[in-house]
C-alpha cells in the first residue's frame, strides 16, 4: 500500500499494527513518521544532529509579543501540513512587515491552534537553491539514493508542487539527509528537502515527505525505479545497493510552462529544458504517446477546477492574492 498524501501517511502510521496484518505497508509506524509529518519534530531532531535549520519559532504567544521578535521577511507555515493545506490549497504565507504578519497570523488561526503555526525566516533564492535527497531505506539504511535540484515549481513563490527537477551531485545534501534518516530509522521511500542559504552558505532542512512525491519517476529515468525497489523490499526481496546510472530530468508539462513564463530567467530556464530534451534524459509527468489519457485528464482538471481552487484559496485568506494563477492543482 503506497500512500500519496500526508493525510494517508498519518492514517496508516497510526494504525500500522492492525493494518500490517492485512496489507503490506510501505509506511513506517507513527513513532518514525512523526519526524516527517510534524515539522516541529523534524527541526528538533535536525538540531540535535547538528543539521542546519531555518530560524523558526512557534506562534504560541500573543501576536504582538511574537511580532517584536521577528526580522522580516518571514513566512508563516503549518507545523503539520495536512491540517492546513486541504482547506486552503496554500503551503505558506509571506509577511514583509508587522501589519502583514498580524493579518497572516489571524488568517492561519482560522484553521490551526497557535502551537501549530510556525514563523520562519524566509531564505532567499529560487529553484537554483532547492535540493532534495531521495532515498529508499530499510530500517534506517538508505540503499538507493538520489540528489535532485528542484529548479522550478508552480505556483512560483510557494509552489504546491515542483514542475522541473534534475538530478545533481551535492555531497552536503546527501550526507545530512542520510544522517537524518538513519537517526529516525526510517523504512520506506522518502524525500528530504533542503534549501541553500546564500547568506551563510548552509543547506537547511525544510521538510520530509514520508511517501512517494510528485516527481518520484525521475528515479526511473536515472536508472533505479524507487517505487519498484520498495515493492521488491516489501514482498520479500533482498534490498541491494543501487547506484544512479544516468543524469535525468523530470517535467510536469502544464504547470512548468506557466512557471517558465513567470520566471525572471526565462532564457536560462528554456535552455535547460531544451538541453534535457536534446540529451533524451527527460521524463514527462503525465504524457505518453501510448497512453495519452492521463495528460488530457490533467489538462481538463486544470481548466475546469482551477477557478474553484483559486476561490478556495482566496476565500479564507482575503488579502493574499499573490501568484494565485490558474493551475493550482493538488499533486
Amino acid at each position: 500500500m503506497f500512500p500519496v498524501t500526508d493525510y494517508f501517511v498519518d492514517l496508516l502510521a497510526h494504525h500500522h499494527e492492525s493494518l500490517s496484518s492485512i496489507y503490506k505497508l510501505t509506511t513506517p509506524p507513527i513513532e518514525v513518521t512523526r519526524f516527517a509529518l510534524d515539522k516541529r519534530l523534524t527541526y528538533r531532531r535536525a538540531q540535535e544532529l547538528g543539521i542546519a535549520t531555518p530560524w523558526t519559532r512557534l506562534g504560541d504567544g500573543p501576536p504582538d509579543e511574537i511580532e517584536k521578535s521577528l526580522q522580516y521577511p518571514v513566512i508563516l507555515k503549518p507545523a503539520i501540513n495536512h491540517h492546513f493545506f486541504p482547506h486552503t490549497n496554500l503551503k505558506a504565507l509571506p509577511a514583509s512587515n508587522a501589519s502583514e504578519f498580524q493579518q497572516r497570523y489571524a488568517q492561519m488561526r482560522k484553521y490551526l491552534p497557535p502551537e501549530e503555526i510556525l514563523i520562519q525566516e524566509r531564505i532567499p533564492g529560487d529553484g537554483e537553491n532547492q535540493f532534495s535527497l531521495c532515498a529508499v531505506c530499510e530500517k534506517g539504511r538508505p540503499y538507493a539514493t538520489l540528489v535532485a535540484q528542484r529548479r522550478r515549481q508552480y505556483p512560483v513563490e510557494f509552489g504546491n508542487a515542483s514542475s522541473f527537477v534534475e538530478t545533481t551531485r551535492q555531497a552536503v545534501v546527501e550526507r545530512e539527509g542520510r544522517r537524518f534518516l538513519e537517526s529516525i530509522e526510517f523504512d520506506g521511500m522518502v524525500e528530504v528537502e533542503f534549501k541553500f542559504d546564500p547568506r551563510d552558505g548552509r543547506y537547511k532542512i525544510l521538510d520530509v515527505n514520508a511517501r512517494p512525491w510528485g516527481w518520484h519517476t525521475l528515479t526511473r529515468g536515472a536508472g533505479a525505479d524507487f517505487a519498484y525497489l520498495l515493492w521488491q523490499q516489501k514482498v520479500g526481496g533482498a534490498p541491494r545497493s543501487v547506484p544512479m546510472q544516468h543524469e535525468a530530468a523530470w517535467l510536469r508539462e502544464i504547470t512548468d510552462f506557466l512557471a517558465i513564463a513567470k520566471s525572471p530567467r526565462r532564457g536560462a530556464e528554456i535552455r535547460a529544458l531544451l538541453k534535457a530534451v536534446r540529451e533524451r534524459r527527460l521524463t514527462l509527468a503525465t504524457f505518453d504517446l501510448w497512453d495519452p489519457i492521463p495528460f488530457f485528464a490533467e489538462l481538463g482538471l486544470w481548466a475546469f477546477q482551477g477557478p474553484a481552487r483559486r476561490r478556495k484559496a482566496r476565500a479564507p485568506l482575503a488579502g493574499y492574492v499573490d501568484d494565485l494563477a490558474p493551475g493550482r492543482i493538488v499533486s
